[in-house]
């Protein structure tokens, strides 16, 4: 598995695990699962925290929990304030609106999905991109040097082999 493979797996697990990865994605990211025990072990445990955190629910308060809250002893003065009512059923109110808040808490919408999907698509086809570029230019560049090694070679072997002209040139001047 290429390390581009590995790093696109990576991102898409939480998509993988919650349905929202498109037909050739999934189908891509089973590939990897399947190639890959560490992959494979990070969605086991992504779908391990999503059941864990379904099987949490949220169920009604208890009947009585505020009387039995009041019975807890303060620690320090025994004295109340006339706010302390008011402020501990703020408190109450504020948990139970974060509790409830926490469990409708829906995720993005279909559409958003499917952009973000093609963006982590785009964003790995560039990154293969950039690689076969880099590949493309280190095999020009060999090729590039040793023509230009062997061009170099002809030329001297070439220069070694003819013979000293302008000597024999002189000479001939002199007869």
């Amino acid at each position: 598995m290429s390390e581009l493979d590995r790093s696109w797996a990576e991102s898409q697990i939480e998509a993988m695990v919650d349905g929202s990865l498109s037909p050739a994605a999934e189908q891509r990211m089973r590939m990897l699962i399947n190639a890959d025990p560490a992959i494979r072990a990070r969605v086991e445990q992504a779908r391990s925290l999503r059941r864990k955190l379904r099987a949490l629910g949220h169920g009604p308060v208890p009947r009585g929990l505020l009387g039995r809250l009041w019975q807890i002893p303060a620690a320090g003065k025994p004295s109340r304030s006339p706010w302390m009512p008011a402020a501990a059923l703020a408190g109450f109110a504020a948990a139970a609106l974060a509790v409830s808040l926490f469990m409708s808490v829906r995720g993005p919408a279909p559409e958003e999905l499917a952009r973000d999907a093609a963006v982590q698509d785009f964003v790995v086809a560039m990154a293969y991109l950039q690689k076969s570029v880099t590949i493309a230019q280190n095999e020009v560049n060999q090729a590039v040097g040793s023509g230009m090694l062997s061009a170099l070679e002809v030329s001297r072997e070439v220069m070694d082999a003819s013979p000293e002209t302008g000597d024999q040139g002189e000479q001939q001047d002199v007869d």
